[in-house]
C-alpha cells in the first residue's frame, strides 16, 4: 500500500552569478543587483558581483513520501541548484527556499520565515494561532496560489470600524414564567444576563467590541441583546451561543432543540441560525429551528469559489480575453458539474457570469470556438439534474434568473461571425446558415421542430436557429393569464430563430414531449412580460392543427418559441373531480369510523367461537388499514397540490398509502383463506393464538416487506414517486414502481374469486353438514359474502386506479374511479358489518348466545344451506354434543346426511 503523499510547492531565490565583463549579464531582464553602488560608481571590470532575482512563485510542485522527505527535498535542491537562466547560460542558481507543504488532510503550513497573508488566513481558517499579520497553517490548499510568502513582506491586518453588517441582533429563550420586573436593569437576574453575556462574546469572538442585554420578553422569556463586533464570524457565534447555555443553561432552563446539526450546530425553537459555507464556497446559509428539534433551510446563498472568481473577472472583461475567459468558464463548468446544477445560488452566478459576456460581444465578433464553449456552459445549466434549483430560483417573483439565463444566448447569437455554423452540444444546438430567396426553406431540427418559412417572406439571406432540448428545466410554464402557473406544461422543445430581417410568415411544427398531455397553445417567451419577469405569450401565433403527436403552429413574427400543453381533463372537471374524490373519502372515513365502533360495542356478543372471532379480527383490520390508507391519501393530495412541494413528505405519504392499501387487499386475503380453512378443512382445529399470529404475518408483514423494499430500490434513483408533476403515489413511467402495488392486489383478488368457487363447489357436493355449530355457519355465511361482493369491488376500482395511470386522458375512467374510491368504506360498513344479522341482534339487544351447554337435535328438518344467499335447499339429520374438555373447538359433532 502506498505511503500518503505530501505536496511540497517552492519558490525559488535564485542567486546568480556572473561577470559583469559580459554585456549579457547586465541586460539580463528582472535582473537587481544587491551590491550595485549607488553612487553611480562603476564595478571594477573583471570581478564576480552577485545578483538575485525572483523569476515565479510557483515554480512547481512534487509529490514527497512521508518517510523521505529530506532525501527528496535535498535530491530537488540538487537539481534545481544546477539550473541555468534560460536567457544566459552564464546564470547560474546558487540558493533555492522550500516555502509551503501541503497535506493530505487538506491543509498547507508554512516553512520557517514563511507565512500565509491575513487574507488568506481568514478566507481559508486558520490551523494555528493567528498573528497580527499572518498564520502559518491554512485549513485549504489554493487551488491557484498565492502560497507562502516571506514574513517581511507580510503586512498587518487592517482593523474595520463597526459598520451595521457587524451589529448582531441575537437571542435565546428561557423555559421560565415571564415577570414584569425581569426588565429593570437593577434586577439581579438581568444583571446576571447582561454581564455573562459580555463575558462570554468578549471571551469568543475575536473581533468583540460590545455586548449589551435590550430587553427580555414574554413567550417563556425571550433575551433579546446586541453583539458589536468588528467580525461576524458565524463559528465563534455558535461557540458563544453554546457557552451562553453551558453557563446559563442550569439556572434559566435554557435548553436546545436542534442539537449537533453538522451544518447548524444547535439552536432553539424558532431561532435562525446562520452558517458558513464549505472552505471553497463564499456566502452563507440560513436556517431556522423547528419544534421537531431539526433545522428547515431558509436560504443558501453559497456559491463556488471558482465560479464567483470567474464572475468577478467578468465584470472587467473585454474583447481580447474572450478566448481564455470562455475557455477556463466551460472547463470549471464541465469539473464541477455536480455541484453546479444543485446549487441554485452559483446557478444564478453563473447566469451572471453568461450576461457579462453577451453584453462584451457586442463590440466583439463571436467565432465557433468562442460560441461552441458559450453553449457548452450553457447546456450545463438545462440539464434535468438542474431542474430542482430552477425550481427553487422561478418561486422568486421578484427576480428572472431564467428569462436572463435565455436573453444572454439571444443577444451572443446576433453577433456571430460566419456565415456557416453548425454546433452541437449537450443540450443545445446551434445552426447558422444561408438562404435561398426563390424557394420555400424548410428546416428539420432533429427530426423533431420543423420550421417552414415561404419563399415570398424571404427577405434576408442567413437564419440562426438555436434548438434546446430541455429548456423546460429552465423556463417556468407561467403564460400571460396566470404568473403562477399550476396548469400548463412545456411540451415541446424550445427552438430560437433569428434572422437579418423581417419576417411576417413562418410556420413551427413541433414533436409533443409527453403525449399524455393535450389542449397544445402556440407561444413565444415574451420578455416584458409581469414587469420584465417575462412568460409564454401568444400574441401573433394561433394553433393549425394538433393531430399524430405534432402540433403545428403559425407566427407573424420570430423569437423563442414552443408549445405549452395541459391535461386533457380541463380545469373545471378537474376541480369537480377533486370535489368529488374529497368528499367521498370523507364519507369513506366516516363510514369506516362507524364500523370500528360498532364492532367495539358488540365484539364480546359477536365473538363467541374461532371463526367469528377471526371473522371480526379481519373486518376490523381491512377497516382500519382503509382508514389509515385515506388519511394519508389526503395527506398526499394535499401536499401534492402545494405550491412548495415537500418530496421527502410526499416519499413518505406515498410510502403509508402504498403500505395501507396493501394491508388492505392481504386482510381480504386472510377472510378468504379463512373460509377456504374452514370448509374444506372442516375436522381441522388450529388454536386461536396460531389463527392471530399467522393473520397479522400475513396482514401486516407481507405489506412491509413490499412497501420496504420497493421504497428501498427506487428511492435511490429519485423513481419511487411521479416526480414530473410531484404526485405522492408510485411512479410507472420511471421505474414501474406501481407494479409492487397492482401485482399483490390483483394476485389477491384472484385467489380470493378462486376460492369462492371452491367454497361453492364443496357446498354443492356436501351440503350443510360441514358446519358444525349455527355461529359458526353464521360467521362464514358473512365471510362469503363480504369476499364475493368487496373483493370485485375493490378488484375493479384499482383497475381503474390503474386506468387514471395509463389513460390519463379518458375522462371517464377518471370519474368512474373517483365514484368506486368513495364507496369503499360504505360497502365495508353494509357488507362486512351491518347485513351481520348477529351484530344487528346485538345492536338491538336480541342477541342469544348460549355457552356450555348439551343440545340434541333429531328430526328431519328442511333448512338452508351454510351459505344461505346461495339457497340450497337440503334435508340434514345431525346430533352436536357439547365437550367442555375439548382444547380445540369445545364440541364434539356427528352428522348424518340424507
Amino acid at each position: 500500500m502506498a505511503s500518503p503523499k505530501t505536496v511540497w510547492y517552492f519558490s525559488v531565490l535564485l542567486v546568480f552569478c556572473c561577470s559583469l565583463e559580459k554585456q549579457d549579464c547586465l541586460e539580463t531582464p528582472n535582473v537587481t543587483s544587491e551590491e550595485s553602488p549607488t553612487d553611480g560608481s562603476q564595478v571594477p571590470s573583471g570581478e564576480k558581483q552577485e545578483v538575485t532575482a525572483t523569476l515565479i512563485e510557483k515554480v512547481g510542485e512534487v509529490e514527497l513520501d512521508y518517510n523521505i522527505p529530506f532525501e527528496a527535498i535535498h535530491y530537488l535542491k540538487f537539481h534545481v541548484l544546477n539550473l541555468t537562466h534560460p536567457i544566459s547560460s552564464v546564470l547560474n542558481v546558487t540558493e533555492m527556499n522550500i516555502t509551503t507543504a501541503c497535506y493530505p488532510n487538506n491543509t498547507c503550513r508554512c516553512e520557517d520565515q514563511y507565512g500565509w497573508s491575513c487574507d488568506q488566513c481568514l478566507s481559508y481558517g486558520s490551523c494555528d494561532n493567528i498573528t497580527d499579520d499572518s498564520c502559518g497553517c491554512i485549513k485549504a490548499i489554493p487551488p491557484y496560489g498565492p502560497f507562502c510568502q516571506p514574513i517581511t513582506n507580510l503586512t498587518a491586518c487592517p482593523t474595520p470600524s463597526p459598520t451595521p453588517e457587524n451589529t448582531l441582533n441575537l437571542q435565546f429563550t428561557m423555559a421560565i414564567t415571564f415577570d414584569s420586573n425581569f426588565n429593570d436593569e437593577n434586577n439581579a437576574m438581568f444583571k446576571d444576563i447582561d454581564q455573562t453575556i459580555k463575558v462570554i462574546y468578549k471571551r469568543n469572538m475575536q473581533g468583540f467590541i460590545s455586548a449589551k442585554l435590550n430587553r427580555l420578553k414574554s413567550g417563556s422569556v425571550i433575551a433579546d441583546f446586541t453583539v458589536m463586533t468588528t467580525i461576524v464570524n458565524n463559528v465563534e457565534i455558535a461557540k458563544a451561543k453554546e457557552d451562553i447555555v453551558s453557563t446559563l443553561g442550569e439556572k434559566y432552563n435554557i435548553r436546545f432543540t436542534c442539537l449537533n446539526n453538522t451544518i447548524f450546530g444547535n439552536g432553539q425553537v424558532n431561532e435562525i441560525v446562520v452558517a458558513d459555507c464549505k472552505l471553497d464556497e463564499v456566502g452563507q446559509k440560513t436556517a431556522i429551528c423547528q419544534e421537531n428539534g431539526n433545522f428547515s433551510n431558509l436560504e443558501n446563498n453559497c456559491v463556488l469559489k471558482e465560479i464567483e472568481t470567474l464572475f468577478l473577472l467578468s465584470q472587467d472583461l473585454v474583447g481580447t480575453d474572450l478566448p481564455g475567459f470562455l475557455e477556463r468558464l466551460r472547463n470549471s463548468t464541465f469539473n464541477l458539474q455536480g455541484r453546479i446544477v444543485a446549487s441554485p445560488a452559483t446557478i444564478s452566478t453563473i447566469v451572471n457570469i453568461l450576461t457579462n459576456v453577451a453584453n462584451v460581444s457586442r463590440s466583439t465578433p463571436i467565432n465557433k470556438p468562442l460560441m461552441k464553449n458559450f453553449l457548452e456552459t450553457a447546456g450545463v445549466l438545462t440539464s434535468n439534474e438542474a431542474k430542482t434549483s430552477w425550481g427553487d430560483l422561478n418561486k422568486n417573483l421578484t427576480k428572472n434568473e431564467s428569462s436572463a439565463f435565455l436573453g444572454t444566448i439571444e443577444t451572443i447569437s446576433n453577433f456571430l461571425t460566419d456565415d456557416f455554423f453548425d454546433i452541437e452540444t449537450q443540450g443545445i444546438n446551434l445552426n447558422k446558415t444561408t438562404v435561398n430567396n426563390s424557394v420555400n426553406n424548410l428546416f428539420n431540427l432533429n427530426s423533431s421542430v420543423l420550421i417552414d418559412i415561404p419563399a415570398s417572406e424571404a427577405s434576408f439571406n442567413s437564419i440562426t436557429i438555436i434548438t434546446f432540448d430541455s429548456l423546460y428545466n429552465v423556463l417556468p410554464a407561467r403564460n400571460s393569464s396566470s404568473r403562477n402557473n399550476i396548469v400548463n406544461t412545456i411540451n415541446g422543445k424550445v427552438v430560437l430563430v433569428k434572422v437579418n430581417g423581417t419576417i411576417k410568415n413562418v410556420t413551427f411544427r413541433f414533436d409533443v414531449l409527453d403525449k399524455t398531455l393535450a389542449n397544445p397553445q402556440c407561444v413565444f417567451w415574451n420578455f416584458n412580460l409581469f414587469d420584465g419577469l417575462g412568460g409564454w405569450d401568444d400574441k401573433g401565433c394561433e394553433l393549425q392543427s394538433d393531430k399524430n403527436d405534432t402540433v403545428t403552429c403559425h407566427c407573424n413574427h420570430l423569437t423563442s418559441f414552443s408549445i405549452l400543453m395541459s391535461p386533457f381533463i380541463p380545469l373545471v372537471l378537474r376541480v369537480a373531480l377533486d370535489l368529488i374524490t374529497y368528499i367521498g373519502v370523507g364519507i369513506s372515513m366516516g363510514c369506516l369510523v362507524v364500523c370500528l365502533i360498532i364492532e367495539m360495542l358488540v365484539w364480546k356478543a359477536v365473538t363467541g367461537n374461532n371463526t367469528s372471532y377471526m371473522r371480526h379480527v379481519s373486518i376490523v383490520n381491512i377497516a382500519f388499514s382503509l382508514l389509515i390508507a385515506d388519511i394519508w391519501f389526503i395527506i398526499g393530495a394535499a401536499i401534492s397540490d402545494n405550491e412548495k412541494k415537500d418530496l421527502p413528505a410526499c416519499s413518505t405519504a406515498t410510502f403509508f398509502i402504498h403500505f395501507f392499501y396493501l394491508a388492505l387487499f392481504f386482510w381480504m386475503l386472510v377472510s378468504g383463506l379463512l373460509l377456504l380453512y374452514r370448509t374444506v378443512m372442516v375436522f381441522s382445529h388450529m388454536s386461536k393464538p396460531a389463527m392471530l399470529a399467522i393473520s397479522f404475518s400475513l396482514g401486516y408483514g407481507a405489506p412491509l416487506i413490499i412497501a420496504v423494499l420497493t421504497i428501498a430500490v427506487t428511492a435511490p434513483g429519485k423513481q419511487y414517486i411521479r416526480g414530473k408533476d410531484v404526485v405522492c403515489w408510485l411512479t410507472w413511467k420511471e421505474s414501474k414502481a406501481l407494479l409492487a402495488f397492482v401485482i399483490p392486489a390483483l394476485t389477491i383478488v384472484v385467489i380470493n374469486l378462486l376460492i369462492l368457487i371452491v367454497v361453492l363447489f364443496k357446498m354443492l357436493r356436501r351440503g350443510v353438514g360441514d358446519v358444525t355449530q349455527p355461529d359458526e355457519r353464521n360467521a362464514l355465511v358473512v365471510i362469503a359474502r363480504c369476499l364475493a361482493i368487496l373483493t370485485p369491488f375493490f378488484g375493479t376500482t384499482w383497475g381503474l386506479g390503474v386506468g387514471t395511470m395509463t389513460k390519463p386522458n379518458n375522462l371517464g375512467i377518471h370519474i368512474v374511479f373517483a365514484i368506486f374510491n368513495s364507496l369503499q368504506g360504505l360497502f365495508i360498513l353494509v357488507f362486512g358489518t351491518l347485513l351481520d344479522k348477529k351484530i344487528r341482534e346485538a345492536l338491538t339487544g336480541r342477541s342469544h348466545v348460549s355457552s356450555n351447554r348439551t343440545r340434541t337435535t333429531s328430526a328431519a328438518t328442511s333448512s338452508s344451506s351454510g351459505l344461505g344467499f346461495f339457497r340450497i335447499r337440503k334435508r340434514n339429520v345431525f346430533n352436536v354434543s357439547a365437550a367442555p374438555t375439548s382444547s380445540t373447538s369445545g364440541a364434539s359433532e356427528t352428522f348424518i346426511n340424507t
